[in-house]
């Protein structure tokens, strides 16, 4: 029920949304907490935006350069709403904007890449463009299958809303990661048989390379996690067993092979389907879920996932509800 974006290597930001009509379980704000130290020390208060009431928890992603960010989330109508958060400031007052005619169950997920470029157009004035930033965001169709949207200008427009991605049927929302380059797309899913299953492109989602395959034998209890990257040959992907404790698998050859699948992250248990994020080189790893007590728990891993030097702590004392 969060999703959090890593920047500029020390920049965590965790979103989450939260009931503020306690006595409808139907209407939710997004909320944001931020650390600016990789995860040693959080902001005391989580931000609240007072625009979008929504029914899922929000896909987050940001843009190469690390500086504006992307946040996707379901509303009452079903469909999926899309806001640009610029340089990390006016979470409070985004201005949500609907992508297409989709209708779907759960919550979103994706992905992005490439920069903004900006000028001065004189001393006070800055113009900024989107131009060629690609954003994809996924969702899970009335159908069971997974359909994706693409924009190549931040956002601003979407010249594709919705198409399927292959026949596979699922049980959970979607996960998504993409490299800096944008030629390896993966997305990742629950199937009928419990299992995580993911289809890639490797040509930018212009052709979906393989549609679908399972990961492992691991049966889990919620909706994958994932992040690769820069370079696209780590892949990391993340779930909820049956036991509650979150357990990954990764990739260190892109597309080849899975390395390992499946192991646990510590001792933590949790309600809710995990978050992640990687640095651009895969070395520094975060997962973030919700445990029994309603909070935010994290783990961290500074060695590529080889030991966690965080499994579990608690971000923050506020409670939040599993949607």
């Amino acid at each position: 029920m969060t999703s959090s974006v890593f920047s500029l290597e020390r920049r965590i930001d965790v979103f989450a949304v939260s009931d503020f009509l306690p006595t409808n379980l139907t209407s939710f704000r997004a909320e944001r907490l931020v650390s600016y130290n990789n995860g040693d020390s959080w902001s005391a208060n989580w931000i609240t935006s007072e625009n979008g009431i929504f029914q899922s928890s929000l896909a987050a992603s940001a843009t190469g350069d690390g500086l504006d960010t992307f946040l996707v989330g379901r509303r009452n109508d079903d469909k999926f709403y899309f806001a640009r958060l610029p340089e990390y400031y006016e979470f409070r007052n985004l201005n949500w904007n609907v992508i297409g005619k989709g209708v779907f169950d759960g919550k979103p997920a994706m992905c992005s890449y490439g920069n903004t470029t900006s000028e001065w157009l004189n001393r006070n004035n800055i113009s900024t463009t989107y131009q060629g930033v690609r954003v994809m965001v996924f969702g899970k169709g009335r159908d069971k299958k997974y359909w994706w949207a693409s924009s190549v200008n931040g956002g601003a427009s979407w010249h594709m809303a919705w198409s399927p991605i292959g026949n596979g049927v699922f049980t959970s929302s979607p996960a998504a990661a993409c490299s800096a380059n944008g030629n390896l797309v993966a997305v990742f899913g629950k199937g009928n048989d419990d299992r995580i299953w993911w289809a890639y492109s490797t040509n930018g989602a212009n052709t979906w390379d393989m549609a679908w395959a399972p990961i492992g034998k691991g049966v889990f209890t919620s909706a994958p996690a994932a992040a690769c990257s820069a370079d696209g040959k780590r892949i990391y992907v993340f779930g909820r067993g049956k036991d509650n404790r979150y357990w990954w698998a990764y990739a260190t050859n892109g597309v080849q092979q899975w390395d390992m699948a499946w192991t646990p992250i510590g001792e933590g248990v949790f309600t809710s389907m995990p978050s992640a994020n990687c640095s651009w080189d895969g070395r520094i790893i975060h997962v973030f879920g919700l445990g029994k007590d309603r909070r935010i728990w994290q783990a961290r891993s500074n060695d590529f996932g080889a030991s966690w030097d965080i499994a579990w702590r608690k971000i923050h004392s506020k409670k939040f509800t599993n949607i």
